[in-house]
């Protein structure tokens, strides 16, 4: 399994619009390694194809305070919102994420 460099990004506060409206722009809390991960049979047969269809695994090493700090994702160029956090093991969290709009 190759890892690829993985950026993370929370949305922070800079600013107001004419109508009191906070501005969010994401700024990076880290990097680390990890990988898009194909779903499994037994996801397959359980979860709503609207979910297959949108959503991806991610399995990445960054720490469990990063992950949920983070509310977007940049891998290889594209970027995901992350939509859960799955399960932690000892090396490695997984979460499921969504690819933006373009």
């Amino acid at each position: 399994m190759r890892m690829k460099p993985v950026h993370f990004f929370a949305l922070e506060v800079v600013g107001r619009d004419e109508l009191n409206n906070p501005i969010h722009e994401p700024v990076p809390i880290g990097s680390y390694k990890g990988i898009l991960t194909p779903w499994s049979l037994e996801e397959i047969a359980v979860m709503d194809r609207e979910v297959l269809e949108t959503h991806q695994k991610l399995l990445t090493d960054a720490p469990r305070s990063v992950l949920e700090r983070a509310e977007r994702v940049e891998i290889e160029g594209v970027s995901y919102t992350i939509t859960d956090l799955k399960k932690d093991f000892r090396r490695w969290r997984l979460c499921h994420v969504k690819a933006d709009d373009p």
